[in-house]
């Protein structure tokens, strides 16, 4: 008489794995968003030693302030640089450039006062913005566009870039003509940075 033989028991359950239904592992796009602005926030950090990113109300004021103030200093110190060459002129009597770079110099400070003084910022939409990565991508985008134009203003205000030969005076010309399209192209980074934060305040929250 043979006896029974004892059931097999069932093998253990696999271990939980991920099974891909979390919300960016389904979603490749959410997470190049997220890369992407974690990628544009750390550039500008570089550039920004101190800025935090928009995340919460008291970043948003505190990001804001730092940006707006070290950019306008950029500013400044390119109006600095700029000064040094209208004295070189006038030593020289270079009466043909003078007019050239007084109107620059003015520009730089009135527009270093604008960006300094601006109460547009960030603090507009901190009580309703909804922080999602998408918006927060395009705030980072638009910031990194507007410190990019304000270090190149600023370099090109320095040697070799910009540089006076009281012997040859013609020669300061295209560098000058070059500062006034820099600036004209910082102020539409300016501008664009104000319109998104505009946009994002219209926009329908989700």
């Amino acid at each position: 008489m043979s006896s029974s033989q004892p059931a097999t028991p069932p093998p253990p359950p696999p271990p939980d794995q991920d099974d891909g239904n979390s919300s960016t592992s389904d979603n490749p796009d959410i997470r190049q968003q997220v890369d992407q602005g974690r990628g544009t926030l750390k550039k500008l950090q570089l550039m920004i030693p101190g800025l935090r990113g928009y995340r919460s109300k008291e970043d948003i004021r505190v990001s804001d302030d730092l940006l707006r103030n070290q950019i306008s200093d950029k500013i400044d110190l390119a109006k600095a640089n700029l000064e040094g060459i209208r004295k070189q002129m006038v030593l020289a009597a270079d009466f043909n450039n003078l007019s050239t770079v007084g109107s620059l110099i003015s520009q730089f400070q009135q527009f270093s006062g604008e960006i300094r003084h601006s109460q547009q910022g960030y603090s507009g939409f901190a009580a309703t913005f909804s922080f999602d990565d998408a918006r927060l991508n395009k705030l980072y985008e638009y910031d990194y566009d507007f410190v990019n134009a304000g270090m190149a203003l600023l370099n090109n205000t320095m040697p070799p870039n910009l540089a006076y030969d009281p012997t040859n005076t013609a020669s300061v010309q295209p560098q000058l003509q070059r500062l006034q399209g820099l600036l004209s192209d910082f102020k539409i980074k300016w501008s664009q940075r104000i319109e998104a934060v505009e946009n994002i305040l219209q926009a329908p929250q989700k």
